[in-house]
């Protein structure tokens, strides 16, 4: 099977739901370039500095393996690459031994392993590896692939901020809960004491009487805590509507750097018909003609 235009490529990358999708669909179109070259994605915890989880695509789906890796054991050139997110680096004549360390098996030894960053926010959250063969004549299956590495690095920028949006969403209704949970319980035990406290009350007894009114002043106390308790939740809303807002505001501007992608791509996809075309008839004047066209259509 042909490998996907540029063009097909980004459409069906943006439909991915999840970075499993993403991963097989990109490993799918990596092996109709070279059934030998395989491709991993690795999970990083940038506040600890760790590769947290190995994804790998197989025939059944993608199997995770967790892993408990220092990102500091990587090459420095290695992590100034992963760090910037946009440029691609391999380990080498030291591919090998760094495909031992991240848990990847080669059925042929000896060949280059390749990686390319993924950020978030400016900080790294994972990166993909791509193990190919070593060749002697030809490009190598990374440079090939290497416009499918962009678009995948869009897909999975959208896929995390989505999945951010619903984790946050999540946090915030199981916080409103524990908040209003707590604040029942301790009304429901006041009203209990107060009520018991009534129930065996003797109004000339000066005890009981000031029992009561301690009880009346700790519902009090616990009504106020309730409020402060209801403020702060009032706050840690509007915090998170905040939060909701601008992953949403990425979210638009991820779509309208995918939309412009696909306009590249498809312009890339005529011009590359354009010069078949020309090869195919000899005529250059009706290929400048179609290269000005699909340049005039995105201007």
């Amino acid at each position: 099977m042909a490998p996907r235009t540029l063009a097909t490529l980004a459409t069906v990358l943006s439909g991915a739901r999840d970075a499993d999708a993403a991963l097989t669909l990109l490993q799918q179109e990596v092996s109709d370039i070279d059934r030998s070259a395989h491709l991993a994605l690795f999970m990083c915890d940038s506040r600890r500095q760790l590769i947290t989880e190995k994804m790998v695509p197989e025939a059944g789906g993608v199997a995770r393996t967790p892993l408990n890796v220092a990102i500091d054991h990587l090459p420095a050139p290695i992590r100034r690459a992963l760090n910037f997110g946009t440029s691609l680096a391999d380990f080498g004549a030291e591919s090998d031994d760094y495909m031992k360390l991240l848990g990847i098996n080669a059925a042929q030894p000896g060949g280059i392993l390749s990686v390319r960053g993924l950020t978030l926010d400016g900080e790294l959250a994972g990166f993909v590896a791509m193990h190919e063969a070593r060749r002697r004549f030809g490009p190598r299956v990374v440079e090939r692939i290497a416009p499918g590495l962009d678009l995948f690095a869009l897909a999975f920028e959208r896929i995390a901020e989505h999945d951010a949006r619903f984790e946050a969403v999540r946090i915030l209704e199981e916080l409103t809960r524990d908040i209003h949970a707590e604040y029942n319980r301790a009304v429901r035990e006041l009203k209990a004491e107060l009520e018991a406290s009534r129930a065996n009350t003797v109004p000339p007894a000066a005890r009981d009487a000031t029992l009561i009114e301690n009880l009346e002043r700790a519902a009090r106390q616990a009504a106020a805590e309730a409020h402060g308790r209801a403020a702060r939740l009032a706050a840690v809303e509007e915090q998170v509507g905040v939060a909701v807002g601008k992953l949403e505001r990425a979210h638009v501007d991820l779509h309208s750097q995918a939309q412009q992608s696909r306009a590249d791509a498809n312009i890339l996809y005529q011009i590359e018909r354009a010069l078949d075309e020309s090869a195919a008839t000899g005529d250059p004047s009706q290929v400048l003609e179609k290269i000005r066209a699909a340049l005039a259509a995105r201007s």
